[in-house]
């Protein structure tokens, strides 16, 4: 057995960045959907977000005030039903994660035990930082519902 790391909580999350930042040492933060969310919209050309149940109840949001959250929370839960449907009938497995890009913007979806996870960007985001951060998230969330 080897000893553990001198490093502190805050010194690992310093060294990580942003993906790191989602899957900090405490397990409630997978629990804590508003702060879940508002870490991931302060991504680099993020510009909201919102975490949805199954069933298109709205858990967060935090969208610009000319998004409605309701109709793309009713959408979000129908797409990600779709992919989750798909998947397996596709041969490509389970759906963790799906992007979908346009002219003028960029939306993520990622799948967790108690729904989904959608963020909302321009297009000069990050594709592969922002991927990277929703799979963090979407792993603290299965970390804190799973067991």
């Amino acid at each position: 057995m080897t000893a553990a790391s001198p490093m502190s909580a805050s010194s690992i999350m310093a060294a990580s960045g942003a993906a790191g930042a989602i899957t900090d040492a405490r397990p409630m933060l997978g629990r804590d959907f508003r702060s879940l969310l508002g870490q991931l919209v302060k991504l680099d050309h993020i510009t909201g977000g919102l975490i949805v149940a199954p069933d298109g109840l709205l858990i967060a949001a935090q969208l610009p005030g000319k998004i409605a959250p309701e109709p793309l929370s009713a959408l979000a839960a129908i797409l990600g039903r779709e992919l989750e449907l798909r998947g397996p009938r596709l041969r490509r497995g389970t759906f963790p994660m799906a992007q979908f890009a346009s002219g003028t913007g960029i939306a993520f979806l990622g799948s967790t035990p108690v729904g989904y996870i959608v963020l909302l960007g321009d297009v000069s985001a990050d594709r592969d930082t922002i991927r990277s951060a929703l799979r963090a998230a979407v792993g603290t969330v299965h970390r804190a519902w799973a067991g």
